[in-house]
């Protein structure tokens, strides 16, 4: 990082701009010798200023400028702006803050290894182009831009939180980040007494401003602040991947940890123990709640910021990425009372909002919706939500058999973790209540064995389940670099054209994806699967038995999203350990082996067992061989 004073405004109202107004002498615009700028309060740049007092129009004086000077001119559309503004949160266009740009009316429009393109509204102020040339390590390449655009985008500040914008909530009342913390319970903290382990040092507050604003503008699901023996490396969870943000020397790292504990209303000088907080930021990106977890570690203490958006109007299916079937049955499943539907997938796969948006869904007005949660990730109006306290041995199963009491229509149960849960939601069920929850299991199948090891019997699961969706989430190919996939590595693993690959731009930070999209596996009971279930059924036969009823896996769900060019089959990789071979059903293996594409080879199947004989046929016709069994 550069420092700013680099930058400092050099002095007098006479100097800006000079070698500028003499261009528009030479050029015939203006008079020699004019004061009227020198004297005049006003701080636009020569053109926009003489063209305010009526000297020229100023597209005019833009075009002969650029014209005489042989450089491109830009008016800036909405869409140049929104992307300069977002790059200057990318390195090493970071080392000026906003305000650093507005001072010079410069706007950067694209960087590269060796090149900053930007926009000035005064291309010949030698002196600040050099400067910048060795604060960012590259050549200018300059583009003449009306000075209004350029600072409404700077104004805009979209894609970078301005530092004295963000303010803080903490304990019902607001902060500002650059001023002292007022308290209803503690005394007023002044800067002028700072030292280098007091948190309100003006320097911490800055720095944990421009962290947490970073992370919030990129989109991070979680803040990591890990202590080195060097200091404090900062990440940021990003679609699902941990990157790095910047890292703060060790003199730093005690005040910055005590400064986000102490707005946290945690204890600063318990270092020992584990602890926990909450944090409310009113940003320009929106109100953010931000749930802290502290841990003592090895160099110091480990902190971790979960960030959510604590108000969630609309949530819809279509948004969370399910394709349409999956949507239309889940709608269909939310229809019946009398049944738990379950959300399955390891932590950080996406339930809560499938939850939620299962929630919005139902929350039409006409029914009593109640949720017993741990913690109240979002919050929604005309859902009365209930958070478990621990402390006082108020937990899950003590919160639903009181919700049972409240007269629900719907009950959503953060997550069945013991078996007196997962009794009460199953008898809940029995009574007539619709009951939304989570489960820690890799498959659909698989949470009816879970079920089953917290104690649950088959027979009250069997009557109780609705639909088990097991879910992951993986990122989306970023639509601006995203190539099509060589021939050879799509036919290796048998797509179609319609797939592609990660490449890496500016969009997308270089990673090649942006965004995240939802890989769904929606497993509804049938008359067929309760029965099996009832009668102990394993997992391979509860998704042999599914399959009949058209169910797909999370393999078949992330090959689908493969194969419409939205991931890519490293991200599926990535999420789901391998991706799913190709299968060909036994209809095209005919249906190729009649045109000739492919000689079908034959084989006989001989076994007694008809389920095991169904097995090895389907195993078969998958590797395109034509079955004929014999009993």
């Amino acid at each position: 990082m550069v420092a700013h004073d680099v930058f400092a405004w050099q002095g007098e109202r006479s100097q800006v701009g000079k070698n500028l107004r003499n261009l528009l002498g030479k050029l015939g615009l203006i008079h020699g010798g004019d004061k009227t700028f020198d004297e005049s309060p006003d701080d636009h740049f020569p053109i926009k200023f003489y063209a305010n007092h009526g000297f020229f129009k100023e597209e005019d004086a833009l075009s002969a400028v650029a014209q005489y000077l042989d450089i491109s001119i830009t008016p800036l559309s909405e869409s140049e702006m929104a992307q300069a503004v977002r790059l200057l949160d990318v390195p090493p266009l970071d080392v000026l803050t906003p305000s650093e740009w507005r001072t010079y009316r410069m706007l950067p429009l694209d960087v590269n290894e060796s090149n900053v393109t930007v926009a000035v509204a005064d291309p010949l102020d030698i002196q600040v182009q050099h400067q910048l040339q060795f604060a960012l390590g590259r050549k200018l390449k300059l583009v003449l831009a009306p000075e209004d655009r350029i600072l409404e985008a700077l104004n805009a500040d979209v894609g970078r939180a301005d530092e004295s914008a963000v303010e803080l909530i903490v304990k019902g009342e607001q902060l500002k980040l650059n001023g002292s913390v007022l308290s209803p319970k503690e005394p007023e903290l002044h800067e002028t007494n700072a030292t280098e382990e007091d948190p309100e040092a003006a320097p911490v507050v800055r720095l944990l401003n421009k962290i947490l604003s970073r992370a919030i503008f990129a989109g991070a699901s979680d803040l990591h602040l890990i202590p080195t023996k060097e200091g404090l490396l900062v990440k940021a969870r990003i679609d699902g991947i941990m990157q790095k943000i910047t890292e703060v020397p060790d003199s730093l790292k005690r005040p910055l940890t005590s400064r986000l504990k102490l707005l946290c209303g945690m204890n600063i000088a318990e270092k020992r123990k584990p602890q926990d907080g909450r944090l409310r930021m009113t940003t320009k990106f929106g109100v953010k709640d931000l749930r802290i977890s502290s841990v003592p570690s090895a160099h110091g203490e480990n902190i971790v910021a979960r960030i959510l958006s604590p108000e969630i109007q609309q949530a819809d299916f279509s948004e969370l990425g399910m394709n349409q079937e999956v949507q239309e049955a889940l709608a269909e499943v939310l229809k019946n009372s009398a049944r738990v539907n379950l959300v399955t997938g390891p932590t950080g796969s996406g339930k809560s909002s499938s939850l939620y948006a299962c929630l919005l869904h139902l929350n039409n007005g006409e029914r009593n919706i109640i949720t017993i949660e741990d913690p109240i990730e979002y919050r929604i109006n005309g859902v009365t939500q209930i958070q478990v306290n621990p402390a006082i041995q108020f937990g899950f199963a003590d919160g639903l058999r009181s919700i049972l009491r409240q007269d629900p229509d719907v009950v959503l149960v953060g997550e069945v973790r013991d078996e007196e849960t997962a009794s009460i939601v199953m008898k809940a069920a029995q009574t007539g209540h619709l009951v939304l929850s989570t489960l820690h299991t890799n498959t659909a199948p698989s949470a009816v064995t879970r079920l089953r090891d917290l104690g649950v019997p088959s027979y009250l699961i069997s009557s109780s389940i609705g639909s088990i969706m097991a879910q992951r989430l993986a990122r989306k190919l970023c639509l601006d670099c995203s190539t099509e996939m060589k021939e050879e590595d799509r036919d290796r693993y048998g797509l179609p054209s319609t797939a592609r690959q990660a490449n890496g731009c500016k969009h997308c930070r270089s990673t090649g994806y942006r965004g995240r999209t939802g890989i769904y596996s929606l497993l509804v009971m049938s008359d067929e699967l309760e029965e099996a279930i009832r009668n102990e059924a394993g997992e391979d036969e509860i998704e042999r038995i599914a399959r009949r009823s058209g169910y797909y896996s999370l393999d078949d769900a992330g090959r689908m999203l493969v194969e419409q060019g939205i991931t890519s089959v490293e991200e599926i990789e990535r999420v789901l350990g391998v991706f799913a071979p190709m299968s060909v059903s036994p209809s095209e293996v005919k249906e190729s082996a009649r045109r000739g594409a492919i000689s079908a080879r034959k084989i006989l199947l001989i076994e007694d067992d008809v389920d095991t004989r169904a097995i090895f046929s389907t195993i078969l016709q998958q590797e395109m061989f034509e079955v004929i069994e014999a009993a």
